[in-house]
């Protein structure tokens, strides 16, 4: 994925491009952000959701996240009130939580 967006971005540098990706316990989940933020872009926004804790045995989705490689420039405020409410409907346990990230 890191390498097919890096070679859109090469074509298409002010398009808008969004990945989706599983919160995981594994170690190339909790990588896959940091690779995608060396791509050669400007303007990115993460968000993530976790809607509980994760499991004790390491297996499992406890959330997803969204990549967005040149958001639109509202959805960044839109998602600061918005997390806040998904997280407290859809938690299933005090491990529910949100991240918002961007460039700047």
């Amino acid at each position: 994925m890191v390498k097919a967006l890096e070679e859109a971005l090469k074509r298409f540098a002010t398009g808008t491009f969004a990945v989706w990706y599983p919160m995981l316990q594994r170690q190339e989940s909790i990588q896959f952000v940091d690779h995608l933020k060396q791509l050669p872009m400007q303007n990115w926004l993460h968000v993530g959701l976790t809607v509980h804790t994760p499991a004790l045995d390491g297996f499992g989705m406890h959330g997803s996240g969204m990549f967005i490689i040149n958001p639109p420039w509202t959805l960044k405020q839109t998602l600061q009130s918005v997390m806040p409410f998904l997280t407290e409907q859809l938690a299933a346990d005090d491990g529910a939580g949100f991240l918002l990230e961007a460039s700047e």
